[in-house]
């Protein structure tokens, strides 16, 4: 008589969500972001733990893996950053990515999700196969689509416009994929960088996000500017500058070509740049050439600090620099051509420092989160970073009242304040209630919170916590994100250490709701309290 064998009982999967904390989609429910995950550790390569992870925890994100396509491993100090982005219909889905975080120890510890869930898709699929059912519905070529986005341009600025690229793709309209050509359109003058979203089958104009990331107020070497080297807050652009407030500095990283090209800047967008066989470009405030050494050194520079603070893959390459693009009193990082150009008006902005760094800081953040500042609380953030990287690369040289301020040269030419500056570290302004909608406002907000954050942790870890957890948002998170993903980024590198100050810093400026107070945010007025007593 045969033996019956007994079977094991089937071994449970682990649940991938398991011990996580979860922040859902406002509609669907579906994690958006995951984080403090009790995942195990593996020695397996970054992106085979992600595809493992990702396998698992799709139908909980309501969408099929087979609609993500990997795209690439970011690697950072916090780990290694898997990128994955959802197509329909054989193209891509703007903005719908999924970011798989995994520290050096091969946990995942967080995973951002902006991905389009199954019941958007079905209406996605639905929508897709009307409109190919009817004879009438044409797609456009790319040259239509191109000259749609061109007249967008030309109906609110003049000068020349060139069409850069374009793409079919589909683009989430109120959750939706539409499908839609992406066309990025610049400008000379005035200079601008535009990417427009243009529907495929109507050609109407879906979407048109300015990419241009600017400041209102530009201003040898100096280092960083006249009034902080001569302690004189009463100078102004026309003022005689003496000898003593420059200063004798090391070009580094020069490629020997006889002009300013480096590992991390060069000027070759700038028309008749210096040369010298020598390598010695010792220039005075009235020589033109003063400010590409300005802009030279003091991004190489910073730029070698970040690798200090072990962001060696962050801004690897030599930014193209115009030093003199403008007229206006104004300057911008583009990320379409991912170079800077700086203004003339009032004191010319590539000779004050501070307002180099500034710019330099929307390229950082670019290179780490492409496309970041699409979002109105990111672009603040984008701002406030900026702020922030100027103020605290040059404090400890600065006097004291002027340590929580920046561009304090270039601001003598509009500044009432003593001593004159672009903008403060130091506001009281606080979330949401101060906000405005001009993100150089609001982000005034975020760059207290940084300052407030380097007072009590010390420069450098506070400059490595703030590099660090750009790697943690996208390209339109909020200051809330924002602030969590400082925390997440902590905990990486100090082991969480950190968290209570974090968290205090952010309560008090209403970022992050307080649970002493029922959640309640510092930021949030009582409406009901009358002004009249």
């Amino acid at each position: 008589m045969p033996v019956k064998k007994s079977r094991r009982p089937a071994k449970a999967k682990a649940d991938v969500l398991r011990g996580a904390r979860i922040e859902h989609h406002p509609v669907y429910r579906t994690p958006v972001r995951v984080y403090d995950i009790e995942a195990p550790a593996s020695r397996r390569d970054p992106r085979a733990i992600a595809d493992r992870y990702v396998k698992q925890l799709a139908p909980k994100l309501s969408v099929d893996p087979a609609d993500l396509k990997f795209d690439k491993v970011n690697e950072s100090i916090l780990g290694s950053h898997v990128l994955y982005q959802q197509q329909h219909d054989g193209m891509p889905i703007s903005r719908a990515w999924l970011r798989v975080d995994v520290g050096k120890d091969g946990r995942v510890f967080q995973v951002m999700n902006d991905l389009v869930p199954a019941p958007a898709m079905t209406k996605a699929r639905r929508q897709t196969a009307l409109m190919k059912s009817r004879e009438e519905a044409k797609v456009l070529s790319g040259e239509e689509a191109d000259a749609n986005a061109l007249n967008a341009v030309r109906a609110t600025d003049s000068g020349k416009t060139t069409v850069s690229e374009h793409e079919l793709l589909y683009l989430p309209v109120k959750d939706v994929p539409v499908l839609c050509w992406k066309v990025i359109v610049t400008t000379e003058k005035p200079a601008g960088s535009w990417k427009i979203y243009v529907d495929a089958y109507s050609g109407a104009i879906i979407e048109r996000i300015d990419l241009l990331k600017r400041t209102t107020g530009k201003g040898q070497v100096f280092d960083p500017n006249p009034v902080v080297a001569l302690n004189d807050p009463t100078l102004e652009d026309s003022s005689a500058i003496p000898q003593t407030a420059y200063q004798t500095v090391v070009l580094q990283g020069l490629k020997g070509t006889g002009v300013l090209d480096g590992d991390y800047v060069t000027t070759r967008t700038t028309v008749n740049r210096a040369t010298s066989s020598s390598h010695e470009f010792v220039f005075v405030r009235s020589d033109r050439a003063f400010k590409e050494v300005m802009v030279y050194f003091h991004i190489d520079r910073v730029r070698r600090h970040l690798t200090t603070l072990g962001f060696d893959g962050v801004m690897a390459r030599a930014i193209e620099v115009n030093i003199d693009g403008e007229t206006d009193d104004n300057s911008h990082y583009d990320p379409a051509t991912k170079a800077l150009t700086f203004g003339t008006g009032g004191v010319d902005d590539a000779e004050d420092a501070e307002i180099i760094l500034h710019e330099y800081g929307h390229a950082i953040q670019d290179d780490q989160v492409p496309g970041f500042g699409e979002g109105s609380e990111t672009g603040a953030m984008g701002e406030g970073f900026g702020d922030f990287l100027a103020a605290s690369f040059f404090a400890d040289m600065k006097p004291a009242s002027m340590r929580p301020t920046i561009g304090n040269w270039d601001a003598t030419a509009y500044s009432g304040e003593m001593p004159p500056s672009l903008r403060r570290l130091d506001s009281n302004k606080k979330y949401p209630k101060d906000l405005n909608g001009d993100v150089h406002d609001d982000g005034e907000i975020w760059s207290a919170c940084l300052w407030q954050l380097r007072g009590e942790l010390g420069r450098l870890t506070a400059e490595r916590l703030v590099i660090a957890h750009h790697h943690l948002l996208t390209r339109t998170s909020k200051f809330e994100e924002a602030a969590n993903a400082l925390i997440a980024a902590d905990k990486q590198l100090n082991g969480g250490k950190n968290e209570k100050t974090i968290r205090d810093i952010f309560i008090r400026r209403g970022i992050l709701p307080n649970p002493k107070r029922k959640n309640f945010r510092a930021g949030v007025p009582f409406s009901g309290i009358s002004a009249a007593v």
